[in-house]
């Protein structure tokens, strides 16, 4: 895990100079694990977001407004209630650990000042937020841990509030000392293990790091260690301390976030993006992960649904289309019937077969027709006849079943994107919705507030264009129209699944940037938001129609043009950022 003690020492120097002295204004719970302090300061007003997520758990000062609940859970409350209006004393890490302790000064109901530590501990699934009073009583935490959950802290109102002890050496001791332990503890171990096994805040990431620095391998034993490689070592730990708290995070070739450090040049194999603080470069990679993984959680059992939905009809349109073949080849039980009728002196009732010459034929060759024991040979024809009347008519109602699937396959592939790049609770809320009004799934469809505003995505562009995004079929259908102009400019992916995009023009043609920034909005907001040279449509509004009766979101266009691009987090994001400053 990137987010190790060293890092966290790193962080807390960053939030000592930002928040330290600051005020609380506000308090949020956005998710059952997180907490958002909205703090006002001599540096302005900041944010301070802690997420102990099991799985992505990390505090930064971030700029995201993160959506929060109509009602504040309970611990939100509590949280207000001792710390809203509270003065930040003091930020401190524990050690080397990752446990950071704040300091907050506030009036309680009498109007007395007390001091509360509100502790952050980040520890995998063992994270944790927890409020104490100033003798560690714990007041609450933002997960309670009982005795059955752990046999080594119970974690309850009321209860004194203990650091897990370490027998590791802390950092901040001497190179001389930290190098004496590791011969005194570890001399026989691989020295990447021990070096994280001994020395507080080491994780495996920066323990591989200083043995690529030194100039051997992680699998090299402590004892082997000559009198360079020791002054070397020590160099990196002095290198480690002095490193100024920037952010790097480190992606792969296709953009994706794979770690991230306050260190450069860790991974040759992939490229780093500086940012100018520790906190910037945690937003970028973790919040994204983060709200990407609780958003997978919170839809998962309906991307399943939907999933199962659109393999049934898919199978359906296979069946449909197997159909449509048979039809399409209905001329050929006609032909048996006339061939019965021209060879009725030949046949009686009772035969199962009948050989005759196929006179359709150039030339003209014997052919066999099944025949039924049962009926005279008039009947078998007159059979073969209904046959193909049936056929024929099922070929014209089968080519409108199919056009129908069809359009069912491409509603839920477009409904399952919007599902998958959904961003809030509101949009999954929506979806549902429009897939209970739809009749694909059941469930009671919750009455709608009149006159609700639509919460489409807004995005400004270099030159100061707005381009609307639809984060749902209905947000399509309302954006493309009810919302735009003739004037303005509509996009989406070609023959890929995404959201209506909308650049208003107000009468004013835009330059190729623009148009280029609202495509790189299109392919993100698509299907194909992970490919690259996405192929993106865009015409005017007045070209774009709804078919009467058609599903939400859905649309023809004609005189349209197209762009390749490869859609990018960074350049979408910045262009969002735009529209809020």
């Amino acid at each position: 895990m990137s987010f190790d003690g060293l890092l966290m020492q790193k962080l807390t120097l960053e939030l000592k100079q930002s928040i330290e002295g600051g005020r609380i204004d506000k308090v949020f719970q956005p998710e059952k694990d997180e907490l958002s302090l909205m703090i006002r300061g001599s540096a302005g007003n900041q944010q301070l977001f802690i997420s102990v997520d099991a799985s992505m758990p990390f505090f930064a000062l971030i700029e995201e407004k993160k959506e929060n609940p109509q009602a504040p859970p309970m611990f939100c409350m509590l949280m207000r209630k001792h710390l809203s209006g509270g003065k930040i004393q003091s930020i401190n890490q524990l050690g080397y650990e990752r446990i950071l302790v704040i300091e907050i000064e506030s009036k309680n109901e009498l109007g007395d000042f007390e001091l509360k530590k509100l502790i952050v501990e980040i520890m995998g699934k063992h994270s944790n937020i927890i409020l104490t009073k100033a003798d560690f009583t714990i007041i609450d935490s933002i997960k309670r841990i009982t005795p059955d959950m752990s046999r080594v802290r119970s974690i309850l109102p009321g209860l004194k509030y203990t650091f897990i002890p370490s027998d590791k050496i802390d950092f901040s001791e001497n190179n001389d000392r930290l190098l004496e332990a590791l011969f005194e503890h570890h001399s026989e171990q691989k020295l990447a293990k021990s070096l994280y096994m001994t020395i507080q805040g080491f994780s495996p990431l920066i323990s591989s790091y200083i043995c690529l620095k030194i100039g051997v391998d992680s699998d090299f034993i402590v004892s082997q260690l000559t009198e360079i490689h020791k002054i070397e070592l020590k160099r990196q730990f002095d290198i480690i301390r002095a490193q100024h708290s920037n952010g790097y995070v480190y992606t792969d070739e296709t953009g994706l976030s794979k770690m991230i450090y306050f260190l450069p040049d860790m991974r040759p194999d992939l490229k780093q993006i500086k940012f100018v603080t520790l906190s910037e470069a945690l937003e970028r990679f973790f919040l994204k992960s983060n709200r990407e993984h609780k958003m997978h959680q919170k839809t998962l059992t309906l991307k399943k649904t939907l999933a199962q939905r659109i393999e049934r009809y898919r199978a359906k349109l296979g069946k449909q289309e197997l159909e449509k073949n048979d039809a399409e080849n209905a001329d050929q039980y006609k032909i048996l019937g006339e061939l019965i009728l021209a060879n009725l002196y030949t046949l009686e009732k009772g035969m199962n077969k009948a050989i005759v010459l196929n006179y359709y034929q150039d030339p003209a060759e014997s052919i066999q027709i099944e025949l039924d024991t049962r009926l005279e040979p008039t009947e078998n024809a007159q059979a073969y006849f209904k046959k193909y009347n049936k056929l024929k008519k099922a070929a014209v109602e089968l080519d409108h079943h199919i056009q129908e699937t069809k359009l069912d396959v491409n509603y839920l592939e477009e409904v399952l994107t919007h599902l998958e790049n959904s961003e809030d609770n509101k949009i999954i809320e929506d979806i549902k919705t429009e897939l209970i009004e739809q009749g694909y799934i059941k469930g009671r469809v919750q009455k709608k507030k009149a006159n609700a505003k639509v919460q489409y995505k807004t995005f400004t562009s270099h030159n100061g264009y707005e381009i609307l995004v639809g984060k749902s079929s209905l947000q399509n259908d309302f954006l493309t129209t009810k919302f735009a102009s003739n004037k303005d400019i509509w996009l989406h992916t070609k023959d890929i699944p995404g959201s209506h995009v909308i650049i208003r023009t107000e009468g004013s043609t835009p330059d190729e940037q623009t148009l280029y920034e609202a495509a790189l909005i299109a392919a993100y907001y698509s299907k194909a938001k992970d490919s690259s040279n996405v192929p993106v449509d865009y015409t005017l509004i007045k070209h774009v129609s709804k078919p009467s009766g058609s599903k939400p979101g859905m649309v023809i266009y004609t005189h349209q043009r197209t762009l390749f691009v490869t859609p990018s987090y960074d350049a979408v994001h910045t262009l969002m950022n735009s529209a809020l400053n």
